[in-house]
């Protein structure tokens, strides 16, 4: 029996938004009729990607070189779910487990006395003062170890550029919006054409090459990255991932036992989901952030449009974007902000694109050739 499902494909010689087709799936794999391309369910890696950190990715090789496909809306994602077999697609057991850790880690929860005062200070606090409260406890060394921690265990880390026209462009935006931090920041670039930056705990911000790629301007990666430094600023990564982990990690770093608390939060990035309020938080402080360092502030509204007008018809927004309806709302605070904030002062950001991409592809170039 064959099933169809909507998709974005990605890879030689195609846009680097992808684009759209469909998948037929049957017992042995899956075939995409429009580019005569069929792959064995072992063949096929399961990988987490997307704004939101909970999108299904699914690549293979072929002799043309890398290929990847994702869902193009949550029902196909579903469907995805659904039809593909966990036992023989490699990694797809283990991108379940990441992405429904947080709603399992409760069960496991078996503590003694001491949690049973906890549960009566969640009683009278609630569980978001009682996040904010064991944030408050933890120092900045302990954060960036956090961070550091989860660094290792990002499973692209080697994937990383380590000099050239892309990271000192990414470095030099970053340094500028973060004068005067508390946070010591490492820029990762990763190559990886997923449209995607993310934030970790202690001020490690890892940018693709595929948001690069896309963005229309240096105002618009300006724009992305003051959002995920709010992320950091305003400790929503750390908060995020103690949630995440649960209240037994949350005891173990407030009580000190960092080390423990670590093993159960490292693999919390690719887990993270950020609520709307928070979201919402990071654009508005990002904003005003750039005001603060003389950036324009509309970046960002134009890259989401951006992003949402180069979609295909049958897509209202990227599939990175659709766990989050209130896109168009995010777009006009946005738009908003910089009316009433007009910075006739700012810095026109300048970037050499074109140095940019030759840097990007020089190191695919690089990492494809034989040892």
């Amino acid at each position: 029996m064959q099933h169809v499902v909507q998709v974005l494909l990605f890879g030689p010689n195609l846009p680097p938004a992808g684009i759209a087709t469909e998948c037929v799936l049957n017992e042995l794999g899956i075939r995409i009729p429009s580019h005569h391309q069929s792959v064995a369910f072992l063949a096929l890696k399961a990988e987490i990607g997307g704004f939101d950190h909970d999108q299904l990715q699914l690549h293979w090789q072929t002799s043309a070189g890398a290929f990847m496909l994702v869902a193009d809306s949550p029902n196909s994602q579903k469907q995805l779910k659904q039809l593909l077999p966990a036992n023989l697609v490699t990694g797809l057991k283990g991108w379940h487990v990441a992405t429904f850790s947080q709603k399992t880690v409760w069960n496991s929860l078996i503590y003694g006395a001491g949690l049973i005062v906890l549960a009566v200070m969640i009683g009278i606090w609630q569980y978001d003062h009682l996040l904010d409260w064991a944030a408050s406890r933890i120092s900045i060394e302990t954060e960036h170890e956090m961070g550091k921690a989860v660094l290792s265990s990002y499973n692209k880390r080697q994937d990383a550029i380590q000099s050239g026209a892309a990271v000192s462009f990414v470095e030099g935006i970053g340094q500028q919006l973060t004068k005067g931090s508390k946070y010591k920041y490492q820029w990762l670039v990763i190559k990886d054409d997923a449209v995607n930056a993310f934030a970790m705990p202690g001020g490690i911000v890892i940018v693709n090459t595929g948001l690069l790629k896309k963005a229309g301007s240096a105002d618009e990666v300006a724009a992305v990255l003051a959002h995920e430094i709010q992320h950091v600023e305003q400790r929503h990564a750390l908060k995020n991932m103690m949630n995440s982990a649960g209240v037994a990690a949350i005891v173990m770093l407030v009580l000190g036992d960092a080390n423990a608390a670590l093993i159960m939060i490292a693999h919390q990035v690719s887990t993270q989901f950020f609520s709307r309020q928070v979201e919402a938080e990071a654009d508005l402080k990002g904003a005003q952030l750039l005001l603060k360092q003389g950036i324009r502030p509309d970046g960002m509204a134009s890259f989401f449009k951006r992003l949402a007008s180069e979609q295909p018809k049958q897509s209202k927004v990227p599939a990175w974007l659709s766990s989050h309806p209130d896109t168009q709302n995010r777009i006009q605070m946005a738009e908003k902000f910089a009316q009433q904030h007009p910075c006739a002062d700012c810095q026109v950001l300048n970037w050499d694109i074109e140095a940019i991409l030759e840097n990007i592809n020089t190191h695919t170039q690089a990492a494809e050739a034989p040892l």
